[in-house]
Formats: structure tokens, C-alpha cells, sequence
């Protein structure tokens, strides 16, 4: 058995996913029931969800998602201790074939459950470390209770947050996957709390738990191959023992039905113009014969949306643009680019915004476009997925040198390439970095608009399927994991 425990869970029966990580581990799960991996995701349930918006005076106000157990089957209560009290949890699983969903929800006490009501979303420190112990210990039960430690072949330990397992229960063949360079991906706490919770008395202070982590799991796995080297930099004690295995998605949950098998250029060419009219038309787009351009993702600084908002002023073609992503409420850039995406599609009859980007929405907007956007500051971006699920509908993408981008795309091939591939953290206030790429970027998507219209962009959008289906695929992945 396969075990995985991750903070968020991006999949179809419940609102428990914040962004990429979520949809990814989604995508694992999707994945494993497909090929017959015997795989259990866990992971808690957010009463509240993560986050949606609404209008208010004109602006977007963040408030709870909501969520549901409609599709979830109860298994059983259980008990945990944690801060000298008992914690009462319930288990709610979703199967399919060999791959089990286990939801955490908290019912009593009080400030356990307030402490998990929402996702990446906690009004003090100490309610944030014990999210995740409450998590780390739950797990821990579930796996003695219902799977057994013998019966672990691997114990996937996803994001740093997920650490607080092996303080309770360490395993030959745990590993922690880092999925950002960034340094909010290397959670601190002060060691009062493990004091309090665990008793140890640690030497560093605050404590890193990716530094915990990697010292106490069998390896380490990044997920790209760039993101290794900043890893590396940010750990060098530990690089020894870590490795890369570039992110992938599960192809049949993302490509149109209509996309696949298609064998030549014109081939491609004659379903998506269908898969784009439809898709278009779902999203309650009335537009018809114009290229569509599109932004989606989770909407933070280092992502770059302002790229995208300065692009719909500079290009004056007879192009569509659909923006897509929420932001952290506590993200005031974030914030702040949602309004400014809200403005542009209320002002501007060529613009669409949908700032509640779920996975159904997601797909629809891949599937109406014809040149996706991947606009990461680089040596900031630790593989992302966007590209790989437009690529795999034969969309291509103008993107940044950053990610998992580098280890497929060819400029001119199968996408188009703008900025340095820079493998390091610099700082992302770097106004003489942004503009000299922005105007690059500016450039290449008029460069691209050129090749649509004279034919060639379908040679290039053929080239981008193929590829990407070959490489971004998670049977690819599941071998490098050695899940199959």
C-alpha cells in the first residue's frame, strides 16, 4: 500500500483543494485507481473549504467556500490526544477501484475543530501547528487501525506541514516531497510548541520542518529537475538524499474526449475548433473566430498576473482573453490583482474573469483556448501543472524558463520560451528583471499571433500534444515514484 498524506486534496466530491498541490495529489489518486495501485491519500476535511469571493460595493470580499459530505462514506470514529485533550475525529473515505480518499473531520473540542475549519487559513501560530498534529497523529491512527505498518510500502509525506507524522510514528520508507523553493514552503514554528506537544527540546529555533524532515525520512523529492538545484542551495546537508521526479497530471481526467487519439496537425486542428466552440460556449463566451489567450492559475506575486493585465493594454489585435484564479485572502497583492482582473473584464468587452477556478471550470477554460500563459518569475516556480494540461489538448503555451517548463518545451517547436532560466531565489521586487522580460513576453505573444495566422501554429500545437502526452504523463510518474 501506497500512503500519502498531504495537506489538500483536489478531487471531484468535495471543495477541500486550494490550488495546484491539491489537483495534483487529486491527480495521483486518479491515477493509482486507473492503474490498479493499491493508494491511500489522507488528508483532513475543512468544514468551510478554502476560500471564495464575493462582490460587495464593487470589490471582492473573501469569504468561507463551503463544503460537502454528500459523497463521502462514513468508516468510524476515533480518539487522539493532542495538547493534553481529547480530540474526537471522524473518517469519511471515497473509494474507486484500488484508491482510497480518507477524510479527517474534526468534532470536538471546540478549538480542534475551529483550528480546521479552513484550509491555509488559521488566526494564530498555534493554531496552525496543531492543524497539522491533528493531522500527522489522525493518520497515524487511520494507518494502525485500517491499513498496517507492515502493509506501507511508502509513506508519502507532502509539503513540510505533514513532518509532525514522524514525530509520531517514523517509517523506513518515508519521504518528503518538497513542492515550492519558495520559503513559505519551509514552515517554522517556535520550539515552545514542541516542548509542549511532543517534549523534545529542540536545539534550532524557530524550528524548520522541511529541515526536521529531511533529516529524518529515506529521501527527499522535488518535483522538477531545476528545482533540485535551488533545493540543493536552500539544503545542501541534505542533497545527497535528494532526488527529482517532474510533476505530472492524469491525462484522461484533463484532455477532451474529442482530443484523443488524434494522429496529424489538421487532425488536431478540426476537433479543437469544435472542443473550442463548445468549451467557449459553456463558459457563457459568445464569441466566435478569434484567438483565445488565456491566464488561470492561483493568483499570487511570484506567478506574475500583472503580465497578463499589462498585455490586455498593449495588445491591440481582435483577441479574447480569459483570466482565471483566486488568491489568498491574507495575500494583499493577490487581492488586489483579482480586483484589477474584475476591472479589465468589466471594462473591456474582449476580457473574461472567473475568480472561482474549480477543476470543472479549469478544464472548460483549457479547452477554449488556443495560447496559454505561464508567466513565473524564474527560479520561483517549482514545476507547474497549467502547461501540462493545456499541452496535452494540443494548446500551447508562451512561458517563462522556469518549472517543469525547461524539460520539454523547444522555442518555436512546441511552445514558445521568454526570460532567464534562472536557478535561484532572487527577490521578487526586481522592477529591472520584470521589464526587460515583460517586454519580451510582449513580444513573443505577438510572435505567436503571427504564426497562428499564417497556418504554422498548428505544427506547433500537434508537436505540444504529442510531447506532453509522452512525458507529462503520471504513468511516467508512477515509475520514477516506483509505484509501479
Amino acid at each position: 500500500m501506497i500512503i500519502s498524506i498531504t495537506p489538500e486534496l483536489g478531487i471531484e466530491v468535495v471543495k477541500n483543494f486550494a490550488g495546484g498541490l491539491g489537483v495534483l495529489e487529486g491527480d495521483k489518486f486518479y491515477a493509482a485507481a486507473r492503474l490498479g495501485v493499491p493508494y491511500t491519500v489522507i488528508t483532513l476535511y475543512y468544514l468551510e473549504g478554502y476560500v471564495k469571493y464575493r462582490e460587495e460595493n464593487g470589490e471582492l470580499i473573501p469569504t468561507a467556500e463551503g463544503n460537502t459530505l454528500d459523497k463521502l462514506s462514513f468508516l468510524d470514529n476515533s480518539e487522539v490526544e493532542i495538547r493534553g485533550d481529547k480530540v474526537v475525529v471522524s473518517y469519511y473515505t471515497y473509494r474507486l477501484n484500488s484508491a482510497t480518499a480518507v477524510f479527517i473531520k474534526v468534532e470536538k473540542p471546540d478549538w480542534a475543530v475551529k483550528a480546521t475549519r479552513r484550509l491555509y487559513y488559521e488566526d494564530t501560530e498555534a493554531e496552525r501547528f496543531y492543524k497539522y498534529v491533528i493531522l500527522a497523529k489522525a493518520a497515524v491512527d487511520y494507518i494502525e487501525r485500517f491499513v498496517g505498518w507492515d502493509n506501507v510500502k511508502y509513506l508519502d509525506l507532502q509539503e513540510a506541514y505533514t513532518v509532525f507524522t514522524l514525530l509520531y510514528k517514523r517509517h523506513p520508507k518515508a519521504r518528503l516531497i518538497i513542492h515550492t523553493p519558495a520559503p513559505w514552503g519551509h514552515p517554522t514554528f517556535n520550539k515552545r510548541f514542541f516542548q509542549e506537544e511532543f517534549g523534545y527540546d529542540m536545539a534550532m529555533n524557530p524550528v524548520v520542518l522541511t529541515e526536521v524532515g529531511l533529516a529524518m525520512v529515506s529521501e527527499g523529492i522535488v518535483v522538477s529537475k531545476k528545482m533540485k538545484k535551488v533545493t540543493c542551495n536552500t539544503f545542501p546537508h541534505h542533497c545527497h538524499k535528494i532526488k527529482p521526479v517532474t510533476n505530472a497530471i492524469e491525462i484522461t481526467r484533463w484532455e477532451h474526449p474529442s482530443i484523443t487519439n488524434v494522429d496529424s496537425p489538421e487532425q488536431l486542428r478540426k476537433a479543437r475548433e469544435v472542443v473550442k466552440r463548445e468549451a467557449l460556449k459553456a463558459l457563457g463566451i459568445n464569441v466566435h473566430d478569434k484567438v483565445v489567450i488565456s491566464w488561470a492559475r492561483r493568483i499570487t506575486h511570484y506567478k506574475r498576473p500583472h503580465f497578463v493585465l499589462q498585455l490586455i493594454e498593449d495588445i491591440n489585435k481582435d483577441v479574447v482573453f480569459i483570466l482565471g484564479g483566486r488568491a489568498h485572502p491574507n495575500d494583499k497583492y493577490g487581492v488586489e490583482m483579482m480586483n484589477q482582473f474584475k476591472k479589465a473584464a468589466e471594462n473591456m468587452d474582449n476580457v473574461y474573469y472567473f475568480p472561482d477556478l474549480d477543476i470543472d471550470t479549469a478544464k472548460k477554460i483549457i479547452w477554449a483556448s488556443d495560447i496559454w500563459l505561464f508567466t513565473p518569475f524564474s527560479g520561483w516556480e517549482a514545476s507547474g501543472t497549467s502547461f501540462m494540461k493545456a499541452g496535452v489538448n494540443g494548446v500551447p503555451s508562451v512561458a517563462s524558463r522556469d518549472g517543469a517548463v525547461i524539460e520539454v518545451i523547444r522555442d518555436g517547436y512546441n511552445g514558445w520560451l521568454f526570460g532567464e532560466d534562472r536557478d535561484r531565489l532572487l527577490p521578487l521586487d526586481s522592477p529591472d528583471i520584470d521589464r526587460g522580460e515583460y517586454h519580451e513576453f510582449r513580444k513573443k505573444v505577438e510572435e505567436v499571433l503571427n504564426v497562428y495566422n499564417s497556418g504554422k501554429y498548428w505544427e506547433v500545437a500537434y508537436n505540444t500534444y504529442a510531447t506532453f502526452r509522452q512525458y507529462f504523463s503520471m504513468d511516467r510518474l508512477f515509475k520514477e515514484y516506483s509505484y509501479i
